[in-house]
This record gives structure tokens, C-alpha cells and sequence, in this order.
């Protein structure tokens, strides 16, 4: 098939050409053929207050976005998932009640299972609560393909809580791309954990299309050996009193190479709003590449934005304490950048799985 990744995950308003951040290229790639993905687990107690559909022959055109809306990583990547997905999950809410159970969608890649398209809509309707965790691993060092789409509906007044997970292998290729619509007095808490992938290219896109709508974005990346990961985080505001922030974290090593775009876009008509971003990055090697693009851009007068980004290594002055209450070097790194990511790791409800994702990054840290 041919490649769909040229000028890909593109920043809303471009920048000088020189400073290659507009958007990323990959060449020497081409799609793989798709074909059955029969390593999906989902657990979670399904009572009558929610409905779980895996039918990929369903009609969804209740969830097309308006088509002059823009998402995702690309065009061409957004309609691969929706036309020609491998899984498919529809997860509903019901009226005036809260989900108690986490639902886990768990997606294992293997040298049987290694291309995954999957489409995921979540529509929690009014009144609602319902927490969800789509978790992306390999069992083994097998190459693979990851291409997902992930359609947020939050309805009046509910709260939504999307933890994405990818711990993939140094061997697969990984496109995200989600979106939340988020309509009047709802919330969208969305945490998005990039531990793994050779490439690894993700979108997030917050659409507060009613007044006192909320988002709220916390991420977490670990950049080792020769990883790429690209990041486009993207919050418009189009009613009164919304608001928004945006914290990511991340850590570099060895050659790794990371862009981060994130955007807050004040639209007219979204006065007494708040945005908030900031993004922080460790640098462990003098190898690795690191580039930050934070974006504000604003149509409206009584808003109030601010965005920030920084990077640099580790404090000395911590670093030095630890060591010498006996820790070796490396371990003092590893305790540092755990307590920088533990706040973001805190808002995860599962022990289980925050357990895993700490398990992971240490591995990672410590070159294991």
C-alpha cells in the first residue's frame, strides 16, 4: 500500500520552514496489508447503566464530525481507521448514571497480531461518569503497524476519564489520533502515557464547543535508543467560561528525538475563558533532540492564556543528595524523574496498571 506519512501531525499555524516543526515525514514506510487483529481483552462488570459493542458492521454515522473539522494525524490516517478498521468499539452511556467499574481495553501485539486499526467512540451521555483505559503493549520484539482513532462525546454534564496507554516495542510504528467533543458543564480528563513505538506520532484535539466546558490534558513520554516521537496537542475554545490545561512531561536519553506542538486556541465568542499549558522535559544524553513549539493564538479580548516550555538535565543539587544517602547514579536519576512523573501517574485509578507503567519506565531508564 502506499505511504500516508508524509507531512503528517501539522501544527495549526505554521512556523519558519527551516525549523522543521510544522510537521514530521516518515520514508521507507508503507502501509502493511490489515488483517485480523484476535488479541483484544476487555475487562471490566458491564451492568445496564452501559453498553459495550464490538461489531464492526454497525452504522455510525451518528459520530462523523463535521467535515470541516479538523483532526488527527492526518486525513488519510483518520479515514484508514474509520473505513477500514480491524476493531471497532462503541462504548455508551446511559442517562443520569455513573460507570463505578473501570472499563480496560487491552490491545496485544504479537508476531500473530501486529497490525492494529481500531476505532474507538465514546459517548457518555448526560449526567453521566465513566472511566476508560485503552492499554497498547507487545508480548514479544515482533515488527508491527498501529494506526487508532479515538472519537470522545461528552454530553451535558458528564465527566470522562481516557487513559491511553502505548508500551509498545522498538519495532512497531504507532499513529494515535484522538478527539474530544466536549459540550455544557462536561469534562474531559484524557492522560496519554508514550512509552514505546520506533515512531511514535500522536494528535489530541480538545473541542469545548459549550459554554462551561472543561479539558483537562496530563502526558507522559519516554524518549530511549533511537525512538522518534512526535506530539501535537491541540485545545480550541468556542463558548464562554471554558477551560483548559495542558501538562505534559517528558524524559530523552541516548539518541531519541522528540517535537512537541501544543496549542491553545481562543476562538471569538469564548470570552471568560482559561487555558493553561505547559510542557517539561528531562534530558538525560547530550544525543538526543528536543524540539517545543507551545502555541497561543486568540480572537477574543477577556480570556486569560499562558504556555510554557522547558527542558535541561537533571538538578545537581538533587542529584548529589541522593547519592549520597547511597544511591548509585543511575538510580538517583530514576528517582528523580518518577517523582516528576508521579503527580500525572497519580490521577490513574488503577494500581494494576500504574504499577505496569512504572515497571516500564524503569526498564527504559535503566536500559533493561
Amino acid at each position: 500500500m502506499n505511504s500516508n506519512f508524509k507531512n503528517i501531525n501539522k501544527i495549526p499555524v505554521l512556523t519558519y520552514r527551516w525549523l522543521n516543526v510544522n510537521d514530521v515525514s516518515i520514508y521507507g514506510y508503507s502501509l502493511p496489508q490489515i488483517s485480523e487483529f484476535n488479541n483484544q481483552i476487555v475487562d471490566g462488570v458491564f451492568q445496564g447503566n452501559i453498553e459495550v459493542i464490538n461489531d464492526k458492521k454497525m452504522n455510525l454515522s451518528q459520530y462523523d464530525l463535521d467535515e470541516n473539522l479538523e483532526f488527527g494525524v492526518s486525513k488519510e490516517l483518520v479515514n484508514l481507521a474509520e473505513n477500514e478498521k480491524n476493531i471497532l468499539m462503541l462504548i455508551k452511556t446511559k442517562k443520569n448514571e455513573e460507570v463505578k467499574d473501570i472499563i480496560k481495553i487491552k490491545y496485544g501485539f504479537n508476531e500473530k497480531n501486529n497490525t492494529l486499526v481500531d476505532y474507538n467512540i465514546i459517548d457518555a451521555n448526560e449526567n453521566s461518569k465513566v472511566t476508560i483505559i485503552l492499554d497498547y503493549f507487545s508480548g514479544d520484539n515482533s515488527e508491527g503497524f498501529h494506526n487508532g482513532l479515538t472519537k470522545i462525546f461528552a454530553r451535558k454534564n458528564s465527566i470522562v476519564d481516557v487513559v491511553t496507554i502505548q508500551r509498545l516495542n522498538n519495532k512497531v510504528y504507532n499513529f494515535n489520533s484522538t478527539v474530544a467533543n466536549i459540550e455544557k458543564d462536561a469534562k474531559v480528563n484524557f492522560i496519554n502515557v508514550e512509552l514505546g513505538g520506533k515512531y511514535t506520532v500522536t494528535n489530541y484535539k480538545s473541542n469545548l464547543v459549550e459554554d462551561n466546558s472543561n479539558a483537562d490534558l496530563s502526558s507522559i513520554y519516554v524518549g530511549d535508543k533511537d525512538r522518534t516521537i512526535d506530539i501535537n496537542y491541540l485545545t480550541v475554545h468556542n463558548a464562554k467560561r471554558t477551560e483548559s490545561k495542558m501538562t505534559v512531561k517528558g524524559v530523552l536519553k541516548d539518541t531519541s528525538k522528540k517535537t512537541f506542538r501544543g496549542t491553545i486556541d481562543f476562538k471569538k465568542g469564548s470570552s471568560k475563558s482559561r487555558g493553561e499549558e505547559e510542557e517539561f522535559v528531562i534530558l538525560l544524553d547530550k544525543t538526543v533532540k528536543s524540539n517545543a513549539v507551545p502555541l497561543l493564538l486568540c480572537e477574543e479580548d477577556d480570556v486569560i492564556g499562558s504556555h510554557a516550555a522547558s527542558s535541561g538535565k537533571i538538578d545537581e543539587n538533587k542529584l548529589f543528595y541522593l547519592m549520597s544517602r547511597g544511591f548509585s547514579e543511575k538510580e538517583a536519576k530514576k528517582l528523580i524523574i518518577e517523582a516528576s512523573f508521579n503527580p500525572i501517574l497519580d490521577k490513574i485509578n488503577d494500581e494494576e496498571i500504574k504499577a505496569s507503567i512504572r515497571e516500564d519506565i524503569q526498564r527504559r531508564l535503566l536500559n533493561d
